[in-house]
């Protein structure tokens, strides 16, 4: 078992900061972000069309801007170095890849958290963030910049929402994901942030540009910048998170450190490579750096699909989000083929881009369908891969030993290869539903999908299952699945019932046994007590008075006449008491009259009660052992007592029916049971005189038709074998 630490558990939680936003300051902040998002998505789609433009009428190469200049090629020359590298392949694989591909996944995660949650103005500043790094790391930004010139007065607006996008990364860092500043300190850390963002923007000419700074001053002070935020994120994960922030933080946190060391060594490596190697990196930056930050944009989608990040649920029909994904993988699939044969086709032979398209198509399918699967499964689970299942579930019983595991596992296996929140295993015992084993939580009674488990045409159970979000069903392929698996489910479920019956049989023959001993020694303790403490002194003072009439009978015969009449009178108590002895072990009736008729005999002493009694047996009684005519008797006797005292009946019968057992019913047309009650001594009497003999007793409430008359009652039945 898991051990909680006290000090954990007993530290008061940080007070929560409310980043609910409402009346005109909601209304102002989607306005803002509607109006910013249109701003950066229409920048986006000018600089593709600029860059699309700039790759079919190259002329100086889409990053000469980039590498134009001695001082960051150092004697490389600028327009070679394009041409070969950027006309073509590269500039092909740029476009396609960082400008195509991933924009439109981090709009995507933009647009579902303001969809959801843009009442909270963290989520609107991580939303705004996600449209704002498709901007300004796209090359295609680049390429828009350089053909208005940097200096323009619109150039100057790109750069400043570029600013404005870079400075929201360190907010994103900051407050992320409750809205404040967690250490304190964070805030004089993120003004250094923004700072350094202002200087960096500066031309190289100014002098206050750090640009010009030698990597010796600069270096350390975006290491510092770099690892202050990655202590300040650990220690709000650590110190500060409750558990579920945890859940739904961490894997964003990594992206976040992951994207700001990456975003760290690509702005000082250039400081110490040298000419052509800083050119290349460069150059290749380009790509690495968004695909980097993609990192974040894709742990923010996972955190809100799997944890529900900011309380967002998505009631999105997974078909959708299924038919979304599977396109995503196609597409992915098509563009790599395309591209490469674009890549080929640049070169200027057709074979090769023919042979590189052909050859991209076989070498990716494998790779395509490995993602399809992956696809698959995270929506579904494997219900498109039986055999898998099959072979999991049958190694863990293999594996299980304990038969009260046997069930758990089942349940847990089917729950993981479809992905559902709730599966359970039932069956029926003495006639009670009986819930053997369940995972997750059922989140409405009314969604649950039961599968028969059946073995040779006998329902042994029910496979209890609940779809994966409200309002949907499972899939015909589920089903399918589902179908499968329960023949070996149903296996199971019958050995594990057979096993936990046969231990209750155990269980109550032991207790049956136990029962029957302790009958027995309580039986010859009464015998005991009785023959000692009553006809013992009784037979013992016979002699005593017999001698003492014997000795005044010649001198004094009157008092000889009394003491012997006192000795007849004793002499008669103890025969009674003999007989009650005799009539408690087996009533006489039993052995001088039948059954039958001693149940007849029985009608007789309740006949002042006022009811009438009466007695079926459709055929004669085959000889009974004595046992069974006892439980019988005893049972019938009891039985009628009940409806003497508690009934209020007009009429009683008592039905003897003997097949391959005994069927005894006492049928009254009295009140009937009560909605609550008990079993006092005499019922549970009568259920373990039939139960002690391998027999089966109950009693229920009649129906109408099974009543002498039909105003209801109560029957009491007991099933014992005599074979």
């Amino acid at each position: 078992m898991k051990q909680v630490s006290l000090r954990a558990v007993n530290r008061p939680s940080p007070p929560i900061a409310d980043t609910r936003l409402s009346g005109m300051r909601l209304i102002i902040a989607r306005s803002v972000w509607i109006v910013l998002m249109l701003i950066f998505c229409g920048l986006y789609l000018a600089a593709v069309l600029v860059y699309y433009v700039q790759l079919h009428g190259f002329q100086e190469g889409v990053y000469a801007h980039l590498i134009s200049t001695p001082a960051v090629v150092s004697g490389y020359d600028a327009f070679e170095f394009s041409s070969a590298l950027l006309t073509g392949p590269y500039a092909t694989l740029n476009f396609t890849l960082v400008t195509l591909v991933l924009p439109p996944f981090w709009i995507a995660v933009s647009l579902v958290i303001f969809w959801r949650r843009s009442d909270d103005w963290m989520a609107l500043i991580v939303a705004l963030f996600l449209v704002m790094l498709v901007t300004i790391f796209s090359p295609a930004l680049s390429a828009l910049s350089s053909v208005i010139g940097y200096t323009s007065p619109l150039g100057m607006c790109i750069t400043l929402l570029q600013l404005l996008a870079m400075s929201s990364f360190g907010f994103f860092i900051a407050l992320f994901p409750d809205g404040r500043f967690v250490p304190g300190w964070t805030r004089w850390l993120t003004l250094t942030y923004l700072l350094v963002l202002v200087f960096l923007c500066l031309p190289s000419t100014s002098p206050y540009s750090l640009v010009r700074w030698p990597p010796v001053l600069l270096g350390p002070l975006l290491l510092g910048l770099a690892f202050a935020w990655g202590f300040a994120q650990l220690y709000r994960y650590r110190r500060v998170s409750t558990t579920i922030q945890r859940q739904q933080t961490k894997w964003i946190v990594f992206g976040m450190l992951v994207a700001m060391l990456w975003d760290v060594s690509n702005l000082l490596l250039p400081l110490v490579l040298p000419g052509s190697a800083h050119t290349v990196f460069i150059v290749l930056s380009e790509v690495t750096l968004p695909l980097a930050f993609l990192v974040i944009p894709g742990t923010i989608g996972f955190a809100v699909l799997r944890y529900h990040l900011w309380d967002i649920d998505l009631i999105l029909n997974r078909t959708l989000v299924y038919g979304l994904l599977t396109l995503s993988v196609l597409g992915l699939y098509i563009l790599v083929v395309v591209g490469l044969g674009a890549l080929f086709s640049a070169l200027g032979n057709v074979f090769l881009s023919l042979l590189a398209t052909g050859l991209g198509a076989v070498l990716f399918q494998p790779l395509r369908q490995q993602l399809q699967r992956a696809v698959n499964r995270l929506i579904f689970g494997e219900r498109d891969e039986p055999y898998r299942v099959l072979f999991r579930l049958g190694n863990r019983l293999e594996a299980t030993l304990a038969t009260d595991e046997l069930l758990p596992t089942i349940v847990q296996t089917v729950a993981q290869a479809l992905k559902l929140p709730y599966a359970a295993i039932t069956y029926k015992q003495r006639g009670e539903d009986i819930l053997a084993a369940s995972t997750g939580e059922a989140r409405e009674r009314e969604g649950l999908v039961r599968v028969p488990l059946v073995v040779q045409t006998e329902q042994v159970g029910d496979l209890v299952l609940v779809a994966r979000a409200p309002g949907e069903s499972l899939t015909s392929a589920d089903l399918r699945l589902l179908r499968d698996l329960a023949p070996q489910i149903a296996v199971a479920v019958q050995a594990v019932r057979l096993t936990t019956e046969l231990r209750q049989l155990t269980s109550d023959l032991q207790q049956s046994r136990t029962r029957l001993i302790t009958a027995r020694e309580e039986e010859r303790r009464r015998l005991r007590r009785d023959l000692h403490d009553g006809l013992g002194p009784q037979l013992s003072s016979q002699p005593l008075l017999m001698t003492s009439a014997l000795m005044l009978l010649r001198q004094d015969p009157d008092e000889a006449e009394a003491i012997l009449k006192s000795a007849i009178t004793q002499s008669q108590e103890a025969i009674s008491d003999i007989r009650r002895l005799v009539y408690a072990l087996r009533p006489p009736a039993l052995d001088d009259l039948g059954l039958i008729a001693a149940i007849g005999e029985l009608f007789t002493q309740y006949r002042a009660s006022g009811i009438t009694f009466s007695i079926e047996t459709p055929e004669p009684l085959p000889t009974l052992p004595a046992a069974v005519e006892v439980a019988c008797y005893r049972i019938v006797q009891e039985a009628l007592t009940n409806v003497v005292r508690h009934a209020h009946a007009h009429t009683c019968v008592v039905r003897l029916v003997c097949r391959e057992q005994v069927t005894i019913e006492i049928i009254d047309d009295g009140q009937g049971l009560p909605p609550a009650y008990r079993h006092g001594v005499g019922l549970t009497s009568m259920r373990e005189r039939a139960e002690e003999l391998g027999g089966r007793w109950l009693i229920v409430t009649c129906p109408p038709d099974r009543v002498p008359a039909s105003a209801g009652g109560t029957c009491v039945r007991a099933q014992i074998p005599y074979r």
